[in-house]
């Protein structure tokens, strides 16, 4: 395995649709041979640019946040300084909505909650073998192509929905080798880290790779590892350049920590839940001054959070009971329930009818599926919403991936066209 791999990309220099820049004129039109209508059409245009800042501004106030603003700040460059620089908008949702993994869709579905659609239209995929997205921080979604030609190589796709960018990272070879961790770590404005963890099948290994979108390259560094390890599919945080990598089903049961910087492994114990865990009822977050915590669903319905206060030192937090948050207007009558025959199955078969499905870091905002609908809970106001109703009967919801809405007020650089085009 090379040290250094360098990804080359070419540019188109065709710009399809590019505007001449060469100064245009219009022809001149003598008094009373105005064409009929234009009077009109100018008065409406002279009444809106004669506007001033603040009177724009109480009027963007009265639109719903953020699709009215975002839409208002691509009119011209005025307004997108009065947009991008006002204070005082109406508080915007706390996310755009969620992607999930769709077996019958070729690319990863996006569920809108803010009145935005997101899609993924714009990536070089072949529908005949599809993408599945395996992690999201910031804006950036990291997604593996599939297919059976490539069972042997992790190919990977780095994108942002709001601007329809994408990456596509040189292949890494994972012949020998088992893929534990794939996990993108949001940098300054449009640059990324994505780290992958492998795991050797014979030897008891681990290699640690890091793609830089800054220099387009891989590097890796290899260890031995002091105890067998058994990879996992689960939810991952970021808390500066660490990546945490939760392992509740396999034992040893831990917390995988990697540090981008050094590159370097190493795992940290659960904290004493006092209760067994399984897929769904435990979950890792990042509090809003840059910690770890560790999430648990105890019965009766009690939400229990830890903290990391130093290595190795668990803080648990005052429990929260969920049951007098989840009214039947937020997730209907929990008794009474009806389930498609899939998910009563899965229920009757051990599966609870409430379980963590994401968490969106940049807003401490937790994700629950329960049976078939997805409710966010706000663990600042502690505020549950209703968010999305499945009908897919034999599609139950497995994992979701919250996409975190823009700064707000939003800065220039986030009023841009593929947003209000949508």
């Amino acid at each position: 395995m090379s040290s250094a791999v360098v990804v080359r990309r070419a540019r188109s220099r065709s710009s399809p649709g590019r505007f001449d820049s060469s100064r245009r004129t219009r022809p001149r039109v003598e008094e009373g041979q105005r064409p009929a209508g234009r009077e009109e059409e100018e008065e409406k245009g002279d009444a809106a640019s004669a506007l001033p800042d603040d009177m724009l501004l109480e009027v963007f106030r009265r639109l719903p946040p953020p699709t009215g603003a975002v839409r208002c700040g691509s009119v011209c460059r005025r307004w997108r300084r009065v947009v991008s620089r006002a204070a005082g908008l109406p508080a915007p949702p706390r996310h755009f909505g969620f992607f999930r993994n769709h077996g019958p869709s070729p690319l990863p579905p996006f569920v809108p909650t803010a009145g935005v659609s997101l899609g993924l239209g714009f990536l070089p995929v072949s529908p005949a073998c599809g993408v599945v997205l395996v992690d999201c921080h910031g804006h950036h979604l990291l997604l593996r192509e599939l297919g059976g030609h490539r069972a042997t190589e992790l190919n990977l796709l780095v994108c942002n929905p709001l601007q329809k960018t994408f990456e596509r990272l040189r292949p890494v070879p994972t012949s020998g080798h088992i893929v534990s961790c794939c996990t993108v770590v949001p940098g300054e404005g449009a640059e990324f880290r994505v780290l992958v963890l492998l795991f050797g099948q014979t030897s008891p290994s681990f290699y640690v790779l890091i793609y830089s979108s800054a220099s387009s390259a891989w590097e890796v560094a290899t260890g031995a590892l002091k105890r067998p390890l058994k990879p996992q599919h689960g939810p991952s945080a970021v808390v500066g350049d660490v990546v945490y990598r939760l392992q509740s089903d396999v034992a040893p049961k831990c917390i995988l920590s990697v540090n981008t910087a050094k590159a370097t492994l190493s795992a940290m114990p659960l904290p004493n839940a006092e209760m067994p865990l399984y897929a769904g009822n435990n979950w890792i977050g990042k509090t809003e001054d840059g910690r770890l915590c560790f999430f648990a669903i105890r019965e009766p319905l009690l939400l229990v959070t830890w903290v990391l206060e130093s290595p190795r030192k668990w803080t648990q937090q005052e429990p929260l009971a969920l049951r007098p948050l989840m009214t039947p207007a937020t997730v209907g009558d929990l008794h009474g329930m009806k389930l498609s025959a899939k998910i009563g199955d899965q229920v009757s078969n051990g599966c609870k009818l409430v379980s963590f499905g994401g968490f969106c870091e940049a807003t401490g905002t937790l994700f629950f599926v329960v049976a078939d609908r997805v409710v966010s809970l706000d663990l600042k106001t502690l505020k549950m919403e209703r968010l999305w109703h499945n009908d897919d009967e034999a599609r139950p919801l497995g994992d979701l991936y919250p996409y975190e809405m823009v700064a707000w007020p939003p800065a220039l650089k986030d009023l841009v066209n593929p947003l209000v085009k949508a």
